[in-house]
């Protein structure tokens, strides 16, 4: 057998070699802690900013808010309530593509359901001067685990939606930059609320979770609670899921659920949907119905 005797040379160049991935290692590591805690900074800011704001009363929905018009629409339709309560399903960080952080930051309730552990401090540290509690779960069908697909906004529990995402261009590149898996609790969205004595006919509910909506509306008893507005985010006329059969038939039993328990559409794009609850003084009728654009960009824009 032959052996080769490295050289000084050899041996020195073999040493830096090692020197220099360790040095990127650190180096990568440093950075990914240099942005966990650069986000930290970031969340808190917005907390003291956004209060200010809302202290002169010019606090609004943020520019990320995923409907447009939402403070017109949520003035029109909640015309009877200066502040309420308000529950987001999917709150990421609790600011960036959030429906409800400026009527918190106004002085509402709220309650943030949050799966990932890293989102949920976020939007602890986020909402630090607001009357919130954020809860870190999913809301599911039936209490227990499974693997969350965290890639920042678009997490998903969903594999057709994982699976749709490796298929759509501006997502796909998110997952390669971003994937990480991480196990997480389920609980049904009645036992959520029934524990923190949420009361029913509560302002608002946002369900956000990337394809998991029915899911989730089956762990929740929507006759029962009866919000008075929903925002739902409904992937069966989005353009970039109209090819999956099975995404496109989930969002239409679930708007078809909702439909049946009493509510009445009064805008619609190509994501998000607004409910309100059928009762004296509130639409009744499709007639009123507000469509959105088509566009889908400001989705896109969860994959910045």
């Amino acid at each position: 057998m032959n052996t080769h005797v490295l050289t000084a040379s050899e041996h020195q160049n073999t040493q830096v070699m090692a020197m220099r991935r360790a040095g990127n290692s650190i180096m990568s590591e440093f950075s990914r802690v240099l942005k966990r805690e650069g986000r930290k900074l970031v969340s808190l800011s917005q907390a003291v900013r956004t209060k200010c704001m809302a202290f002169l009363g010019k606090r609004g929905p943020s520019r990320t808010c995923q409907v447009p018009g939402l403070r017109r629409i949520v003035a029109t339709h909640l015309a009877t309530t200066a502040t309420g309560t308000f529950v987001e399903v999917g709150a990421y960080d609790g600011e960036r593509f959030s429906n409800t952080s400026w009527l918190a930051d106004n002085g509402w309730r709220g309650v943030y359901v949050e799966p990932s552990s890293e989102f949920s401090r976020l939007c602890r540290l986020r909402h630090c001067l607001n009357r919130v509690q954020v809860i870190n779960v999913a809301a599911g069908e039936a209490d227990g685990h499974a693997m969350l697909k965290q890639i920042g906004s678009l997490s998903t529990l969903s594999d057709e939606t994982f699976d749709e995402y490796q298929r759509i261009p501006w997502a796909r590149g998110q997952i390669e930059k971003k994937l990480e898996h991480h196990g997480i609790t389920i609980r049904r969205l009645d036992s959520i609320l029934e524990s923190l004595e949420c009361s029913v006919g509560f302002e608002l509910l946002v369900v956000d979770v990337e394809g998991f909506e029915e899911s989730v509306f089956r762990g929740f008893d929507l006759e029962r609670w009866q919000p008075r507005m929903l925002i739902v985010e409904l992937c069966d006329v989005h353009e970039d899921f109209s090819a999956n059969t099975e995404l496109v038939q989930s969002a239409q039993r679930v708007r078809a659920h909702i439909s049946n328990s009493g509510y009445t559409e009064v805008y619609r794009d190509a994501i998000n949907t607004v409910f309100v609850r059928c009762q004296s003084g509130y639409p009744s009728n499709m007639g009123d119905l507000t469509n959105g654009s088509d566009d889908t960009s400001h989705e896109r824009q969860k994959a910045a």
